[in-house]
């Protein structure tokens, strides 16, 4: 408020003063004038609204009583001012009511718009964490994915990928079967007994992928080969079986590559003439079998061969012959030894072999075979020295050392002999 401005009390108060003033100044029969007229100043006086609208209907209302009792006529001519006085009161009261009315309208209206507003930032909000959920699971995929790549061995290759399909899907029985020569078979398994094996591998390639079902069958087809599959036990909706195609097929590339690098390897490590294992690759595998004989306390057999006079044969025969002697002296050994034994190529025309865990007798009775073989499909003959782990010698220079003494005395006796440390 402006401070040269005069206060509307103070106006007020010099109308009531000076109507007191003129009541009791002017003549009795002016009084009931001057009565009205200071009443109507000071009603006129009061701004419209709020406390003040209540005020000035309720002195009016009064007043025109007072009035109309008097019988005066000078103030019954007044009540109809009184009320004209309020009438701006009333007027914005309706102004009033009618904006309430409109701000409450466009309040409910804003109100709602809100909460709908709400529910779609709730809805919004929902999406978004299944968005960053499915973000997450993408690359937890993509993840998966670069680790399958870098894997170069088929089972770590198989375990793996089960604990991915635990891991995605909340699976607990699983397996994994390769495509072999044979038909299926099992390579790896999470939580599946042994008697169940024979049962997962009949219900292969008769399983329908139902969402709701107990068994699923996920192929791993790399292009148009079918490598294997992974099956697993468990209810799994849409979703679920989706995500489990794209891991299988994940799976099934990575898969494919460690079976051709497997291909590969077996090929550096094989000898081309004679299909046994080299002699590098032979002797770190006999390392790794005699710390295993160490930790679970069994015995090696171990058998240095050495075909008899082949230089001689060689030389009179020719090349392609002795190769040909050495192709059926190692298919000899190869058809002899069991899937346990392993069987090497130690040098030109000398093999070697390790049987794990084999009684002695069963040793001598393998050595003898080999001999008698290769003296009957070949036109040389072979000699064969044998040693023990742990008995004859700790490491696998050890063995070599004493087998290589035994075939020594072996050619020294006679040729054609298979001999003992002794």
């Amino acid at each position: 408020m402006n401070k040269h401005s005069v206060h509307p009390n103070t106006i007020r108060g010099i109308l009531c003063v000076s109507g007191v003033s003129l009541f009791f100044l002017v003549p009795a029969a002016s009084r009931s004038f001057i009565l009205g007229t200071v009443c109507a100043l000071v009603l006129f006086s009061l701004s419209p609204g709020g406390l003040n609208t209540l005020i000035k209907c309720a002195v009016a209302t009064s007043l025109a009583a007072v009035f109309l009792i008097s019988g005066d006529r000078i103030l019954t001519m007044c009540v109809p001012i009184l009320f004209f006085l309020i009438l701006p009161d009333f007027k914005i009261l309706s102004e009033k009511r009618a904006l309430f009315g409109d701000f409450k309208v466009k309040y409910d209206e804003l109100l709602k718009k809100l909460l709908e507003f709400e529910k779609k930032n709730n809805e919004m909000a929902q999406h978004i964490e299944k968005l960053k959920s499915e973000i997450e699971k993408y690359e937890k995929l993509y993840e998966l994915s670069k680790d399958i790549e870098s894997i170069s061995d088929g089972r770590e290759l198989a375990n793996k990928s089960l604990d991915a399909f635990s891991l995605k899907l909340g699976i607990e029985k699983l397996a994994f079967f390769r495509v072999m020569a044979s038909g299926m078979e099992l390579f790896s398994s999470k939580n599946l007994r042994a008697d169940e094996i024979d049962d997962w591998k009949r219900m292969l390639g008769n399983i329908k992928n139902i969402p709701g079902g107990n068994r699923y069958e996920f192929p791993l087809v790399a292009g148009k080969k079918k490598l294997g599959a992974i099956l697993v036990a468990g209810a799994l909706d849409e979703k679920q079986i989706n995500k489990a195609v794209v891991i299988s097929s994940q799976v099934a590339l990575g898969y494919e590559k460690t079976v051709l690098y497997e291909q590969v390897r077996e090929l550096s490590r094989i000898d081309g003439l004679t299909g046994l294992f080299l002699r590098k690759y032979f002797m770190s595998r006999l390392e790794e079998e005699i710390t295993r004989a160490r930790r679970y306390d069994y015995e090696i057999a171990f058998l240095m061969c050495d075909l008899d006079d082949f230089k001689k044969y060689n030389d009179t025969y020719g090349h392609p012959m002795g190769d040909n002697v050495l192709a059926q002296a190692a298919k000899a050994i190869r058809d002899t030894i069991n899937p346990s034994d392993f069987a090497g190529r130690y040098g030109g025309e000398e093999f070697c072999i390790y049987m794990p865990m084999a009684a002695r007798i069963q040793t001598r009775e393998k050595a003898e075979k080999i001999r008698e073989e290769v003296k009957r499909d070949t036109s040389v003959s072979i000699s064969i020295g044998i040693a023990y782990f742990p008995t004859d010698g700790s490491t696998a220079h050890d063995l070599i050392k004493a087998s290589d003494a035994t075939l020594y005395k072996a050619k020294k006796n006679g040729k054609n002999i298979v001999g003992e440390y002794a």
